[in-house]
């Protein structure tokens, strides 16, 4: 199953067969907190790749969900069933919520999963079949 977070966008508006994601139309949209949520929580096990956007304009009175909280409560639901982290790519035109976004899901894939980062590049924005694209 693979995941595409966004608010807005839809799949062909961020990905095409080129960038080696497979077809657009086997995504499921999370479009807020309570879909991506839901996604996560009911098929950690069948993740295969996630997409993330960053600005979702989800506000609540404990703060904001954004695409570094997804990320962070992917991380959390991967640790507890003790699964590695699918593939993902980070689609978000927000150049700092890129970063944040990228900075944990390196780290845990380093920390936890093993996996040697040395190859990521600053131009990367995924990580499809072992191979940062």
């Amino acid at each position: 199953m693979k995941i595409f977070l966004d608010d807005l966008r839809s799949v062909d508006m961020s990905h095409n067969p080129n960038k080696g994601l497979g077809v657009v139309t086997d995504f499921l949209i999370a479009r807020d907190d309570k879909d991506f949520i839901k996604l996560v929580d009911e098929n950690i096990n069948d993740i295969t790749l996630v997409s993330f956007d960053h600005d979702l304009a989800c506000f609540k009175d404990s703060g904001e969900f954004t695409g570094k909280t997804a990320c962070e409560y992917l991380i959390d639901k991967c640790l507890e069933v003790g699964r590695k982290f699918p593939d993902w790519y980070v689609h978000t035109d927000n150049t700092c919520g890129r970063e944040n976004i990228l900075g944990l899901i390196l780290n845990y894939i380093k920390k936890v999963d093993g996996v040697d980062t040395s190859d990521f590049r600053y131009f990367h924005r995924g990580r499809v079949d072992g191979k940062f694209v």
